[in-house]
């Protein structure tokens, strides 16, 4: 504050004191920081904002490789013999088979065999394509747990229904 005051000439002599020159300058230096502040962040926000997007969408992207990759792992432990799938995306109801459930929603058919089993095909529906990976997995999960409860009754010395 000194130095403002020496430079200025401000308090040494009362009858030549000009404060309107120091006070125009602060007011000038001011407007033009606040121009600034809002010009940078009428520039920053969309920056942000874009790069934020971009980050989730990789995230995103990311996370659909990851379920396709952990729903593969599942299947190729719960069919040590291997397994097939197919995939069939339907663009419009119209495309959609008689058998689809909801034609408003599912539009992916998965249709997967274990290789033990080939004969046997199944299919599942839903609306993206990591649902459908998820549904064939969890059918598998089912039919493995079907599997080892008929197991465990036999076992047991139990008929099991056929």
């Amino acid at each position: 504050m000194l130095g403002f005051a020496v430079q200025f000439s401000v308090g040494h002599r009362a009858e030549n004191a000009d404060l309107l020159a120091p006070f125009l300058t602060l007011v000038a230096t001011a407007a033009v920081g606040g121009a600034l502040i809002a010009a940078l962040d009428h520039l920053v926000t969309p920056l942000r904002r874009r790069r934020l997007t971009r980050k989730a969408n990789q995230r995103h992207l990311q996370d659909l490789a990851t379920a396709e990759i952990r729903s593969r792992a599942m299947m190729d432990e719960l069919c040590p013999e291997g397994w097939e799938a197919q995939i069939v995306v339907f663009s419009s109801a119209d495309d959609l088979p008689y058998e689809a459930p909801d034609p408003a929603v599912n539009r992916v058919a998965l249709d997967w065999l274990d290789l033990r089993e080939p004969m046997v095909v199944h299919r599942v529906w839903a609306e993206t394509i990591n649902q459908a990976l998820a549904a064939m997995v969890d059918e598998r999960v089912t039919d493995e747990t079907l599997l080892q409860i008929e197991q465990r009754a036999l076992a047991d010395g139990l008929t099991w229904p056929d």
